[in-house]
């Protein structure tokens, strides 16, 4: 059977891991390819088509999501299915519009690229998820037991408080007051986690068709969300020297933007932060609109540096700005607790749908989490936390410093989990990844934050899983695959 190359347009606006599963899904389902024959193998395909390895992996996944497709040991990856039985017709995939597209982006959201074979880890950057490792088990098994054996059969029935318990939300309303003076514990919404929170936001201000303005690299699971409630996203340049406010008064003229979506705290992927001008400059130009804003600050609690800035919310004179918080990512992802602060007109609509959507979050888990905080747990956990990262930072610069060549660059946020290598050209960060990987160490492409998954000049780099050894390893194997990046002739053009 000859090999089977994939067209690639480069020109289009589609990834190139989309046009490649859609190459050998079209080639499937037309008969070019039958059960039991094998795709070229990646090498073959990256070489000749002129993209990365972890490109056409991301393809060859997506294929082996839809079962298409697997990866057998010593005959490479094999068709498993014609067309017949594998068809996206309506009968045989009733799936919505918006259900497909969130499909397509969660294939698109490959993440870091694995570990090959038998590789020895030197260092992962690639999780953001807290480290287990660090969990307070024993504390919050206290907790639990104690709220156990205090209110028993209470918290384990319908708490009937879709708003978040009262004494909970006293408590974060005490927290937040550091970036948002005035806010009580009416101004509280508590949700299942912070991605409920996002749900809820969207389910409130948009309809399917409604654009949302976003950082044009932003949280990748926000761009799931936006397609699976058929929203247009529209991109506004985040750099050091804060949001690009004429791209952003321009899109907010635009039709149909119902919603700005923004993390102003160590923003996720590349970890920089909007200073309190930038905040203030920033809501003069939204305020003269009646746009609302979500402002995402899943991790404003980690700072290790410096003041914190006011909120958004807290700047906006029309009242349109909601922020939501979470303590997933302060304690343990287990713990689905998160809270949206707004005024009354916007909680009561939103409250009103996460009554159908889940009755309330879950009583149990909030009464246990009043405990850990009224029995100094929390801070107690917390500070060490930020200690441990304050020491991550710092030796991460200091890598920096001493290995990364002259024309890669490395944000230096005042805290949270991330930071952001760049190179020059676009498709270098996707690139580097690749290399990095086959050396031991795992960052996330720049990619998987772009709205259209275009090639990036970045990497993410998570501090959550490297200590500060593997930190000086890991940048120092990185710092060697930027040198052979720059150095190559390659370099001249993007790589695609």
């Amino acid at each position: 059977m000859p090999v089977l190359l994939p067209e690639i347009d480069r020109t289009a606006p589609l990834p190139l891991a989309t046009q490649i599963a859609g190459f050998y899904r079209r080639a499937i389902e037309d008969g070019r390819m039958r059960t039991g024959d094998r795709l070229p193998p990646i090498r073959t395909i990256a070489e000749a088509c002129d993209v990365t390895r972890a490109t056409v992996q991301d393809a060859y996944r997506r294929l082996a999501a839809e079962d298409l497709v697997a990866g057998t040991v010593g005959r490479g990856t094999v068709v498993l299915a014609q067309a017949s039985a594998t068809s996206s017709s309506d009968a045989a995939r009733p799936l919505s519009p918006y259900a497909e597209a969130a499909l397509l982006r969660s294939q698109e959201m490959s993440g870091a690229p694995p570990l090959p074979p038998g590789r020895a880890l030197v260092a992962n950057f690639a999780e953001l998820a807290p480290d287990g490792a660090r969990f307070p088990v024993a504390e919050w098994q206290a907790a639990m037991d104690t709220v156990l054996q205090q209110r028993g059969a209470s918290v384990l029935g319908y708490g009937h408080a879709t708003n978040g318990l009262p004494d909970l939300r006293a408590l974060l309303a005490e927290r937040t007051r550091e970036v948002d003076a005035a806010i009580t514990a009416d101004d509280l919404l508590v949700t299942a986690g912070a991605q409920q929170a996002l749900d809820l936001v969207l389910r409130t201000f948009c309809a399917p068709g409604d654009a949302v303005v976003l950082t044009s690299q932003s949280y990748h699971q926000m761009h799931g969300l936006l397609r699976a409630h058929g929203l247009q996203s529209i991109g506004v340049p985040f750099s050091e020297n804060g949001i690009d406010l004429d791209v952003l008064e321009r899109a907010l003229r635009r039709q149909r933007v119902r919603l700005v979506y923004l993390m102003p705290t160590f923003h996720n992927p590349t970890g920089r932060s909007l200073d309190e001008r930038q905040r203030h400059a920033l809501m003069d130009v939204v305020a003269r609109t009646g746009v609302p804003v979500v402002e995402d600050e899943y991790q404003c609690s980690l700072r290790v540096r410096g003041e914190p800035p006011p909120t958004l919310r807290s700047l906006d004179p029309r009242g349109l700005t909601v922020t939501v918080f979470t303590a997933s990512k302060d304690l343990f992802p287990a713990l689905r607790i998160g809270w949206i602060a707004g005024g009354s007109g916007l909680l009561q609509p939103m409250a009103a749908v996460k009554r159908f959507m889940d009755l309330e979050t879950s009583a149990l888990l909030q009464a246990a989490l009043v405990e850990f905080l009224r029995a100094g747990h929390f801070d107690r956990y917390l500070g060490a936390l930020r200690a441990e990262l304050r020491v991550r930072h710092d030796a991460l610069q200091r890598a920096c410093r001493q290995h990364l060549p002259p024309g890669s660059t490395i944000t230096a946020p005042d805290g949270g989990y991330v930071a952001w290598l760049e190179l020059p050209k676009p498709g270098q960060g996707d690139r580097l990844a690749e290399l990095a990987v086959e050396r031991g160490v795992r960052v996330v492409p720049g990619r998987v934050f772009d709205l259209h998954g275009a090639p990036s000049r970045g990497v993410r780099l998570s501090l959550t899983r490297a200590d500060r050894t593997q930190i000086e390893a890991g940048i120092a194997v990185l710092a060697t695959c930027a040198r052979e990046l720059l150095a190559s002739p390659a370099a001249a053009r993007p790589f695609l």
